[in-house]
Parts: C-alpha cells; structure tokens; sequence
C-alpha cells in the first residue's frame, strides 16, 4: 500500500513539471512544427500549451499516466509520442486533463489538448493478457489543437488506461477518436508507459 502511495505521489508532482518543461512547453500558438510543413488540408500544424493540473475533487479514485517514447501501435505511424495526464474519478464519472505531442509518419511536430470529463468506467480485477489489474475508461473532448487539419477541437474520443495488480507490473493504454480525428489512435506499453490507478495510494480491489 505504502509502495502505491509513494509512486503516485512521484507521478503527480512531476507530470506538471514534465510538460512544462518538455516538448509540451508552448511555442507561439501560430509556431509550426519542426519542419515547417504544412499538414494534409494545408493547415500548418503548431505546438500548444499542454496544462497538467486539474482542480482538487473529492475522488473515490486518482489516474495518472504518461508514455515518453514511440506508441506500440498508431494509425500515422509515430515515430515518438509524449502523452499524459492526470485526474479524478468517483460516482460513474472522471475529471482531468491529457495532453499529447507525436511526430514522426512523415508529419510535422503536432499536438492536442483533451478534456477529460463525463461518465467512466472503473474496473477493478480487470484481465489483460492473462494479468490480474484494474481498468478506467475515460471519455474525452478536444479542447485546443495544434492539428487543426486533422483533430479540430470539439472532437471527441476515448482513452482507456490499464494497470496490472501484482509480480511484473505491467501497463496498457490506448488512445481512440472518431471522425477526423482517427489519426490519433495510438496504443502504448512496454517500459515507456507508466499508469497508476489507486486510491488515496491504496490498490483498489474488485468488490
């Protein structure tokens, strides 16, 4: 329990101080990317400021994630996507906010802002690939772009963390969109993914 406690309170510190002072770090909003090209509508692509904290609520569960690295799986073929966020959830519902910068996939440098918010699903003795562990899925919406061409804000999605409960701890999330925005889907694992899903610290367990 303890264990818990000490790494989600590491996470949550340093995930405002990560995207801050990485590449989440705005430019100018009308900055391009780091080519300078123009995206598939002719819309060039820019950097926007990616905020970490969300208010304090009272939460029945807190939810922090970020991957530095390449997605195990994307629809444009990124080469390297620095994604993240933190929030709450209690009675059926999340609050928070997800930042993610990718590039690579023969695209500029580009970057979205999601608000986290409405009804989630907690699930707790959740399997995955054989792992005992615990599940969220939480709804999201667009709320700033830095691809405007191909993820407007207003769009809407899903992203679904995982973490396993015990032996080799293993973590899982995915990012997935509709409409324009379905170049956006990624999938993450492997040492550059970190999720932690708990309470006040504590495992949360099935029942």
């Amino acid at each position: 329990m303890r264990r818990f406690g000490l790494v989600l309170v590491a996470l949550a510190a340093a995930l405002p101080a990560i995207v801050s002072t990485g590449a989440f770090a705005s430019g100018a909003t009308g900055s391009t990317g780091a080519t300078g090209a123009s995206g598939p509508t002719g819309v060039t692509p820019h950097i926007v400021a990616c905020p970490a904290g969300v208010a304090a609520l009272p939460a029945k569960a807190e939810w922090v994630w970020s991957n530095y690295g390449k997605p195990s799986k994307s629809a444009a073929k990124v080469s390297y996507s620095q994604s993240g966020g933190n929030g709450s959830w209690s009675g059926g519902a999340a609050h928070g906010t997800i930042c993610s910068e990718s590039q690579g996939g023969g695209e500029p440098k580009r970057s979205i802002v999601m608000k986290v918010s409405g009804p989630s699903k907690l699930a707790p003795g959740t399997r995955r690939a054989g792992l005992l562990g615990i599940g969220i899925t939480l709804g999201v919406s667009v709320t700033r772009s830095g691809d405007p061409g191909g993820c407007p804000v207003g769009s809407t999605g899903t992203v679904t963390l995982f973490a396993s409960y015990y032996g080799t701890h293993v973590d899982k999330a995915s990012m997935r969109f509709a409409g324009a925005c379905t170049g956006w889907d990624e999938s993450f694992a492997g040492p550059s993914l970190h999720v932690l899903i708990s309470n006040n610290g504590a495992m949360i367990r099935p029942g």
